[in-house]
């Protein structure tokens, strides 16, 4: 069974230093907890932008690891949704945005087909409802149900998808793992661009390169990252595109710094590589969602997984800020 639940307003606590002046507040002190089922699905976009509350930022859970499981990776991302908000939360609010909890789709079903329908589908229903999303995971076949929600928003443009990852996640399977969802997005839309950044050569087979190479997938391996040629990559591949679909797994992030994912990496980037690199998909305008994967508390340290999520979180939002 596929289940929507509304943000839990519990998590959204933190340090309170005034209750009135908004230069002393964190983000916990502006969230509002939306309930999607009270959207009706009847109403059309413009008619929900007249009267909806509008947020900056809309944050909505993919709480989901079953698609780990079958992918043969360790679960325990289900929870990962929930650590991030509770990070991110007692962060410094630098500006005057506006947060909208959006809530979690979780499951107990064997296969994750449904949950990422229904995942799809709130992502349309809740896109008009802020100006930018971060949609948090879970397993990363939350990167299908991206696609799937942003193809229901866009139905007639060009889709390129850029994944921040150390996989390639072309598997084929019988079935929707973590490891397939950009298989099934291109097998959908032969239209639709794939670039990886961040590739780890010994995390993925000959045969995987082999396929990358069939089907037209662009890619830059890990030890490249740094080199001016990313850019020059990334901007050739977005000028493509109508839409960018920007997607993060978290496994790309070397283990020092975020042991708490499904599939940790010992050779990886750092958060501030990773940084750079979704700022620069970001500075074009094509991107409104963005989807953080493979966050798994059971083996965080500290919480210093959720943390570093939250400061990519928070850098994010606060990109076009200065401070005085």
């Amino acid at each position: 069974m596929v289940v929507y639940t509304k943000g839990d307003e519990n998590l959204w606590t933190g340090r309170i230093d005034d209750t009135e002046k908004r230069a002393h507040f964190r983000n916990f002190q502006v969230v509002d907890v939306v309930d999607l089922e009270e959207i009706d699905d009847n109403r059309e976009n413009e008619q929900i932008e007249d009267y909806a509350p509008q947020y900056d930022v809309g944050i909505l859970g993919y709480a989901v690891d079953r698609g780990v499981y079958l992918n043969q990776g360790r679960i325990g991302a289900q929870q990962g949704p929930d650590a991030i908000r509770e990070k991110f939360g007692n962060m410094a609010l630098m500006n005057d945005i506006t947060i909208g909890d959006f809530g979690n789709i979780s499951t107990d079903e064997t296969y994750v087909e449904n949950v990422q329908i229904e995942y799809a589908d709130m992502i349309k229903k809740s896109h008009s409802l802020a100006k930018f999303h971060m949609l948090l995971g879970g397993g990363h076949d939350i990167s299908y149900a991206h696609y799937k929600g942003l193809r229901q928003i866009y139905p007639h443009q060009s889709i390129g998808v850029i994944n921040i990852d150390a996989h390639f996640d072309l598997r084929d399977a019988k079935y929707a793992t973590s490891g397939t969802g950009f298989k099934q997005i291109i097998d959908e839309d032969p239209e639709a661009g794939y670039l990886v950044l961040g590739i780890q050569q010994a995390a993925n087979t000959q045969h995987l390169f082999n396929i990358a190479k069939e089907r037209g997938v662009e890619y830059v391996l890990a030890e490249q990252i740094d080199q001016d040629s990313t850019n020059e990559c990334i901007a050739s591949f977005i000028d493509k595109y109508d839409v960018i679909m920007l997607t993060l797994c978290l496994d790309v992030i070397d283990s020092a710094y975020g042991p708490g994912v499904s599939a940790p990496c010992s050779f990886g980037l750092s958060p501030k590589q990773v940084y750079r690199l979704i700022l620069e998909v970001l500075k074009y305008d094509k991107t409104q969602h963005i989807s953080i994967a493979e966050m798994n508390p059971e083996y965080d340290i500290d919480g210093r997984t959720a943390k570093m999520v939250g400061h990519i979180m928070f850098h994010i939002l606060h990109r076009n800020s200065n401070i005085e």
